[in-house]
């Protein structure tokens, strides 16, 4: 896929070959108006086609792992954490494999800038399947938490790719509407999650174009742009936008993330961040349950 910029590419060279000033030219056209979706299936064809889910010639979904870094801020525990670093490592089930450790899956590794001249504060946070923990750093420590296993599943499940799954596993429970002209999808969240209810708004607007051998431009559209959750008797709302490749230049992957990712709970903010990097090329990331806490868990 090619970025809107590179539109404005042979306008500008144009210009200055014929010596025109540039607020001569006639104004570039937007991007067609797309068609938004009429149906469920056409609508998360549309969403996974749009950040790159679908690969192969058959068009299956093929983001399984990724990671990203972002700055910004968290509320942890009812306290801002500004971040100095943070990396998220998320895992979904494959449904071409037997997955060795539960799934899914998401190890998120910040540190809060210190305050009054105390010690940055690192944590480390893990859910696989229904278990969660913390660790001091990645795989050592393991301190139960399972009391935050739905918390940490819901931040899996809510992510762009995260809803076009979770979706698709809802199967007919999933429910297609439109408002305000944007198309709308509403389903059950995965166990354990069940009783959690999603509902995500889509923006049918042409946002990239990729330029096909024969000179056709395919348009791509159907971003997700807003997710209301009701869990708990709580109302999560997360934003996405500004959808770009955000792998190093020399290792895209046309895999889309959103670098700006805003969540908020009954109007308290959870979440601001920014992403900066990421890898989505189906990186390694894998997240063993510790023998300690297995033993606490048959527990309970």
């Amino acid at each position: 896929m090619q970025k809107v910029a590179s539109v404005l590419v042979i306008p500008f060279m144009l210009a200055l070959l014929v010596g025109t000033p540039l607020t001569a030219q006639a104004p570039q056209p937007a991007f067609p108006p797309a068609q938004p979706a009429t149906d469920l299936e056409s609508a998360l064809y549309k969403a996974a086609d749009a950040i790159g889910m679908l690969r192969g010639p058959q068009e299956r979904d093929g983001v399984v792992t990724f990671e990203y870094w972002a700055t910004g801020s968290i509320d942890l525990g009812g306290r801002s954490c500004q971040l100095t670093d943070y990396r998220a490592s998320v895992r979904y089930p494959a449904a071409d494999r037997r997955e060795r450790h539960p799934v899914p899956a998401m190890r998120v590794d910040f540190t809060c800038a210190a305050a009054g001249g105390q010690k940055a504060d690192r944590h480390v946070q893990v859910v696989a399947g229904e278990l969660a923990w913390d660790e001091t750093e990645p795989g050592r420590n393991a301190t139960p938490m399972n009391q935050a296993a739905q918390e940490r599943l819901l931040r899996i499940w809510t992510l762009p790719q995260g809803v076009i799954k979770a979706a698709r596993l809802a199967g007919a429970k999933a429910m297609f509407s439109t408002e305000g002209g944007k198309p709308v999808i509403t389903f059950p969240l995965p166990a354990p999650l069940q009783s959690g209810t999603v509902k995500a708004t889509l923006d049918p607007q042409n946002f990239l174009f990729h330029t096909m051998p024969t000179g056709v431009r395919r348009y791509f559209s159907h971003r997700i742009e807003r997710v209301e959750v009701r869990l708990n008797n709580a109302v999560t709302v997360i934003t996405y936008s500004d959808y770009r490749d955000l792998n190093p230049d020399d290792y895209k992957s046309d895999a889309l993330l959103p670098r700006r990712i805003v969540a908020e709970r009954n109007g308290v903010k959870l979440m601001d961040l920014t992403l900066t990097k990421s890898q989505t090329y189906n990186p390694y990331v894998v997240m063993p349950v510790p023998e300690t806490i297995k033993k606490a868990a048959a527990a309970r």
